[in-house]
C-alpha cells in the first residue's frame, strides 16, 4: 500500500499536538527576538544593461568576435562572466583612492579608528540577474552609504561594457593573425590543385574523352544486341539437337521432326522410298520374290534407304556443327562485350577522377575567397567599437534605507513561530503510526471499524464488564448494541457458531468487550456462553466477582475425554450469570497453555459447546505476543479484533490480522477501544453511542411520555 497523506489527516495531527507546537514556538520566538543584533542601515540601488540582439553598424561588416545576444544561453554566459574573478579584478582596479575611501568609510570601527577598514574586495559586490523574457541584466548593489551604492552600481555597468570591448579587440587582433596564416596556406593549396588538374587533363586527353565514351558506349550496346540474338539462336539449335537425341535414344522415326525432313534431299528420298514400297506391294500380288522385277524393286528400295540414312546422318552432323559454331560465337561475343565494358568503366573512372580533382580545386578556391573576405572584415572591424551592450538605466541615488528592522524581525519571528507551531505537531504526527481513527483502520489496515468505544469515565472498574447488562451508561449501551448489529450484518455464518475476540497486547479491553458483547447476544434471546481462554492470565472471573476454582483447565487436568461426554454443564464449571448468559471460567492458570490447547483440539469440547449454545464467545490472550489465539482460531468461525486508541502501531495490527486470516478464519472487523470523549466524532467515528448519553436519555424519556 503506497504512502498517502490526506489533508484531513494533517488537520488531526495538528489538533492532537498543537499545544506542543505552541509551547515550543512561543519561547523560541521570544528568544529569537531577544538575540537579534542591532539593526544595520543599508541603502539599495540598481543599474541595468541592455544586450542588443543586433548591432548598429555603419558598414555591413560581420564582426569576427561576435558579442550579440540571440539566445538565453548567451545571456547566461554574460551573467557568469560578470560574476567571474577576472572581471572582478578589473572592476576593483578601476576605483581611485578617493572612491576607495568613500566605499570603506561607513564600515570603519568608530570605537577603534586606528584599526584598518574592511578590504575593498569584501565591500564591492552586487546581485546580478537577468530580467525574465528580456535581454536586460539588473545589477543590484547594497551599501551603508547611498552615494557609494550608486557609485558601485554605475561602475559595474560601465566597466562591464569596457571589459567586453577589450575582450572583443583582443579576439579580433588574434583572429587577423590567424586568418592571414590560413590565407597563405590556402593559396598554396589552390595553386597545387590547379597544377594537378592541368596535368591530369593533358595525360588523359580530356578534350576527346567525351567522344571516346560515346563510341565505347555504342559498341557496348551493339555487342549486347548481337549477343542476345546469338544466344537465342544457340538456344534454338540446342533445343533441336536435344529433340533429335531424344528420338535416337528412344528409337523413334526422325521423320516426325520437321527441320530434319527439310534438310537436303531427305524429303524426296523419303518420297521415293514410299513409292517403291507401294510398287512392291503391287508386284507381290503378281510375282514371287525371285522374279526379276521383284529383284529390281528390292535393289532400288535398298539403295533409296541407304541414301536416306546417309542424308539423316548428314543432317544430324550439320545440326551439331551449327550448334558448336553458335556456342563459340556466343563465347566470342561475351569476351568482346566484357572488354568493351571494361573500356567504358576505365573511361568513366577517368571522368570521375577528373571531376573530383576539379571539385577539390573549386572548393579550395572558395575557401580562399571566404578567408580573404573574413580577413577584410576583421581589418575593418578592428577599427570600430565592437560591442552590443548599452546602459539601459543608470543607478539612482537611494534616499531611504531598505531595511525596516522591526518589521523584518517581526516577519522572521512570525515565520519561525508558524514553522514550529505547525511543524512540530505534524512531524510527531507523521512519526506516530499508532491506530487512532477510523481512517487508520479502513484505509491503512484495509479492515472495517465495527465499533468505537469511548473511555469509561466515572464508571467503577467492577462495573465495566456489566455496562450493558446493568444499563450503567446509555451511550455505551448503544455502542455494544451497534457492535451486535454490525456483527449480524457482516456475518454470513448462521448460528450456532464460535466467535473469537482477541487483541495485540494486554490491557486493550478485549475481556470487557467480550463480556458486554455476550450480554447483548443474551439480551437478544441467544443462549450465550462466554469462555475465558486466556489460560496464562485469566480475568473474566475477576470482572464478574467469581472464584476461578472450576473451569476448562481444572477439568482437563482431572478428567478424561469420556468424562467430558457425560459431564453436566455445572460439572464443567459453566455458571449462569443472567438469563441466557453463561460463563465458563479458565479454572486456574498455566505458564505453558499450548499443550492444553492442543489437548482441547483433539477433544469434543468445542463441538459440544456449539451444540449446547447459540453462540460461544472465546476471550483469548493477546495475539501478537502469544500463539494461543491463533491456535484457538481453528475452532472459531469469526474473529473480532480489539485495539486500544493510540496504543498499538498499525503494522503490528495489520500483521496480526493477516495471521488470523491465514488460519482460514474471517476477521469481521476492529473495535477501537477507549476513545477520548472529545475525539469520538473528530476521528471519523459516528456510529452508535458516539453522541453524549443525554441524547439517548432524552429520547427515551420523550418516547415514554403518554400521549396527550
Amino acid at each position: 500500500m503506497g504512502f498517502s497523506i490526506h489533508p484531513r489527516d494533517l488537520w488531526r495531527m495538528f489538533l492532537e499536538r498543537w499545544w506542543l507546537g505552541a509551547a515550543v514556538a512561543v519561547p523560541a520566538v521570544i528568544i529569537f527576538i531577544l538575540v537579534q543584533p542591532p539593526p544595520e542601515i543599508v541603502y539599495r540601488t540598481e543599474a541595468s544593461l541592455l544586450f542588443e540582439t543586433r548591432q548598429n553598424k555603419v558598414l555591413p561588416v560581420q564582426a569576427v568576435v561576435d558579442t550579440t545576444v540571440t539566445r538565453d544561453v548567451e545571456l547566461n554566459v554574460h551573467l557568469e562572466q560578470i560574476r567571474s574573478q577576472t572581471f572582478r579584478e578589473a572592476l576593483l582596479a578601476s576605483f581611485n583612492p578617493e572612491e576607495v575611501e568613500k566605499i570603506q568609510r561607513p564600515y570603519r570601527d568608530s570605537s577603534r579608528p586606528s584599526n584598518p577598514p574592511p578590504s575593498l574586495s569584501s565591500l564591492v559586490g552586487a546581485y546580478v540577474e537577468a530580467k525574465r523574457n528580456t535581454t536586460i541584466m539588473r545589477i543590484v548593489v547594497t551599501h551603508r552609504d547611498p552615494e557609494a551604492a550608486q557609485l558601485i552600481a554605475n561602475r559595474y555597468a560601465r566597466k562591464y561594457i569596457d571589459f567586453n570591448i577589450d575582450l572583443a579587440m583582443t579576439g579580433t587582433n588574434s583572429a587577423i593573425v590567424f586568418l592571414r596564416n590560413q590565407a597563405e596556406e590556402t593559396r598554396k593549396e589552390v595553386e597545387e590543385a590547379e597544377r594537378s588538374l592541368q596535368q591530369y587533363r593533358a595525360k588523359y586527353n580530356m578534350a576527346a574523352l567525351g567522344e571516346n565514351q560515346n563510341v565505347v558506349l555504342k559498341k557496348v550496346a551493339s555487342l549486347g544486341e548481337t549477343l542476345v540474338a546469338a544466344q537465342l539462336n544457340l538456344v534454338n539449335l540446342q533445343a533441336q539437337l536435344d529433340k533429335v537425341e531424344t528420338h535416337l535414344r528412344e528409337g523413334r522415326d526422325l521423320k516426325e521432326i520437321s527441320f530434319v525432313n527439310s534438310f537436303g534431299s531427305i524429303s524426296s528420298t523419303r518420297t521415293e522410298v514410299d513409292q517403291l514400297l507401294a510398287a512392291r506391294r503391287l508386284l507381290e500380288e503378281r510375282y514371287l520374290d525371285q522374279h526379276p522385277r521383284m529383284k529390281d524393286n528390292a535393289l532400288a528400295l535398298e539403295n533409296a534407304r541407304r541414301r536416306l540414312a546417309a542424308d539423316l546422318d548428314l543432317a544430324i552432323a550439320d545440326l551439331r556443327s551449327r550448334a558448336t559454331f553458335a556456342a563459340e560465337y556466343v563465347a566470342k561475343l561475351k569476351s568482346e562485350l566484357t572488354a568493351a565494358e571494361s573500356d567504358a568503366r576505365a573511361l568513366d573512372q577517368i571522368s570521375v577522377d577528373y571531376k573530383f580533382l576539379e571539385q577539390a580545386a573549386r572548393t579550395k578556391q572558395d575557401t580562399y575567397r571566404a578567408i580573404m573576405n573574413r580577413l577584410n572584415d576583421a581589418n575593418i572591424s578592428a577599427q570600430m567599437e565592437n560591442t552590443n551592450i548599452k546602459i539601459f538605466d543608470r543607478a539612482y541615488f537611494p534616499s531611504t534605507p531598505i531595511n525596516n528592522s522591526r518589521s523584518q524581525i517581526a516577519a522572521k519571528a512570525s515565520a519561525l513561530g508558524l514553522l514550529l507551531l505547525l511543524g512540530l505537531p505534524l512531524g510527531f504526527g507523521l512519526l506516530d503510526t499508532r491506530i487512532k481513527s477510523a481512517h487508520d483502520i479502513e484505509e491503512k489496515l484495509g479492515s472495517h471499524l465495527i465499533a468505537g468505544v469511548r473511555l469509561f469515565k466515572n464508571i467503577p472498574p467492577h462495573q465495566h464488564a456489566t455496562i450493558f447488562r446493568d444499563a450503567v451508561d446509555d451511550s455505551l449501551t448503544e455502542v455494544y448494541r451497534g457492535l451486535y448489529s454490525e456483527i449480524e450484518l457482516r456475518s454470513d455464518i448462521p448460528l450456532p457458531k464460535v466467535l473469537l475476540i482477541s487483541s495485540s497486547i494486554p490491557s486493550e479491553g478485549k475481556s470487557v468487550t467480550s463480556s458486554n458483547l455476550a450480554a447483548v447476544f443474551a439480551a437478544h434471546g441467544r443462549r450465550t456462553l462466554l469462555v475465558d481462554c486466556d489460560f496464562r492470565r485469566p480475568s473474566l472471573h475477576r470482572l464478574f466477582g467469581l472464584p476461578n476454582d472450576r473451569g476448562i483447565l481444572r477439568w482437563a487436568q482431572t478428567h478424561t475425554l469420556p468424562d467430558l461426554v457425560a459431564a453436566e454443564e455445572e460439572d464443567l464449571g459453566i455458571r449462569l450469570l443472567s438469563p441466557n448468559l453463561h460463563l465458563l471460567t479458565a479454572g486456574g492458570a498455566v505458564k505453558k497453555p499450548t499443550e492444553i490447547i492442543e489437548r482441547l483440539a483433539s477433544s469434543p469440547l468445542f463441538d459440544r459447546l456449539s451444540r449446547a449454545f447459540d453462540i460461544v464467545i472465546l476471550d483469548t490472550p493477546p495475539a501478537s505476543i502469544f500463539p494461543d489465539a491463533l491456535l484457538l482460531a481453528r475452532h472459531a468461525a469469526e474473529v473480532i479484533y480489539v485495539t486500544k486508541f493510540r496504543t498499538v502501531r498499525r503494522q503490528i495490527v495489520k500483521r496480526t490480522i493477516a495471521k488470523f486470516e491465514a488460519t482460514g478464519t474471517r476477521v469481521l472487523g476492529v473495535v477501537l477501544n477507549q476513545l477520548p470523549r472529545s475525539r469520538v466524532l473528530s476521528y471519523d467515528y459516528e456510529g452508535y453511542g458516539s453522541y453524549d448519553k443525554e441524547y439517548y436519555k432524552a429520547y427515551g424519556e420523550d418516547d415514554a411520555k403518554p400521549a396527550a
